[in-house]
């Protein structure tokens, strides 16, 4: 117990006090990054609770600086669009990591279907930037995920860690992968970063045959998945 407080209380003074100052990369408001509008389309604002007092204690976990969550729709297509972003500093990066649908999701009884990590491929004329690829099903239905975590720009090349489920020895492993993190990335934490998870009812590479996927990816392109 005291080595463990000993982490705690090093780690804070560490990420207090030397945050190197790099300037951030994203410098608007993510409502501009992510437009209303989508020409074709049809938008919805998504909550990111069901109730007010669910949106007030997702807000106090994550604990964001900026975040926006739209819903695209075009006939029996909904695409959603999440965007999640902090200051450089503001929080650390393993903090924001395991707020993922690996975790987040299955915890709330979601099950797996399929994953791939670190996947870099081209769709819709777009050459993604590495991210997380997964299939979630709930209640019989499947969702089709696309995830990033980027610190400064770049993706993380330690997610594929964040893979839990609600086990007790996972639950026990996320409370403490803020060590772990700390080994794998140093005392670095000054760079910006940015949570985006784009999920569909349909397969993305269905969507892209159907030119619709290149709409919405040539909409929100301003919050730098690709490498175009």
């Amino acid at each position: 117990m005291a080595v463990g407080l000993a982490l705690v209380v090093s780690t804070g003074l560490v990420f207090a006090f030397l945050v190197p100052d790099v300037p951030p990369t994203v410098d608007r408001p993510l409502e501009e990054l992510l437009p209303e509008q989508i020409p074709g389309w049809r938008s919805t604002n998504v909550p990111l609770s069901q109730t007010p007092e669910g949106e007030e204690r997702v807000l106090a976990v994550l604990d964001l600086d900026d975040v926006i969550s739209r819903q695209y729709s075009k006939g029996d297509t909904d695409i959603m669009v999440y965007a999640a972003y902090w200051f450089p500093g503001s929080q650390p990066y393993s903090a924001v990591a395991i707020h993922n649908p690996d975790s987040c999701w299955v915890i709330a009884g979601w099950e797996v279907m399929a994953r791939e990590s670190n996947r870099s491929v081209e769709l819709a004329g777009f050459r993604l930037k590495e991210h997380e690829w997964g299939v979630y099903r709930k209640d019989g239905d499947d969702v089709y995920v696309l995830f990033w975590h980027l610190l400064g720009g770049e993706p993380n090349q330690h997610i594929k860690q964040m893979i839990w489920t609600s086990s007790g020895l996972d639950s026990f492993k996320r409370q403490f992968y803020f060590i772990y993190n700390m080994y794998q990335m140093g005392f670095d934490l000054g760079q910006d970063q940015l949570f985006v998870r784009i999920s569909s009812n349909k397969p993305f590479e269905e969507i892209e045959e159907s030119g619709e996927l290149r709409e919405v990816l040539s909409a929100i392109r301003d919050l730098g998945l690709s490498r175009d």
